[in-house]
Order: structure tokens, then sequence, then C-alpha cells
């Protein structure tokens, strides 16, 4: 198992309109997909910064994953319709942690 922590900046200006996409849609799909939701957060003082944590048996199901969410035609009808105004996020940034052998029960 491991886990991947994704980190996700939103452009000024444009951070409760990515709260709200991941509250009222983005959240039901990536359960609808499997995507296992460990803990999700925002930075306190700064809701552009969003963080959440998801677990994955591997590197290359986590990678399977997010290709096949990308290409789900109901995340890019959503995008679409969210970013129709233009983009929300100014980045995105994934790092894959695993727990190491003297920390595990």
């Amino acid at each position: 198992m491991i886990h991947e922590l994704r980190e996700y900046i939103a452009l000024p200006g444009r951070a409760e309109d990515l709260h709200r996409r991941f509250a009222d849609e983005t959240l039901a799909l990536f359960t609808e997909l499997g995507l296992q939701v460990e803990g999700f957060w925002y930075e306190v003082g700064n809701r552009a910064r969003i963080v959440y944590l998801v677990a994955f048996p591997d590197v290359k199901a986590a990678t399977a994953h997010w290709a096949r969410f990308k290409a789900d035609p109901r995340w890019l009808a959503l995008k679409a319709r969210t970013e129709s105004d233009g983009p929300l996020i100014s980045e995105i940034r994934s790092t894959f942690m695993t727990t190491p052998e003297y920390a595990r029960p």
C-alpha cells in the first residue's frame, strides 16, 4: 500500500470555486470511481491550498487510476462546465509515500 499526497493551488480569486467543485461533485465522482480518499484539508488561513491523501496498492495503480479519471466523460464535462470562465488551478503537486519498515505495525 502506498499513499499519494495531492496538493492543489487555486488561481487568485478561484479558491472558492475549486472548493465548491470538490464539495458539490468531484468527491462524489471520486467515490464512484473507487478512489480511497483518506483525508482532505485546506491550509489554515489559505483556502487556496487544498491537500488530500489517497491510498493505492502501488504507483502503477495510482497512475492507471488518474489516467482513467482524466479521460472519464463525467470529469471532462464537469471540468469544462466549472472552468467556463477560465481554469481554477495554478498548480497540482503529487507525492507518493510509503511507510518505512520500522514504523509498520
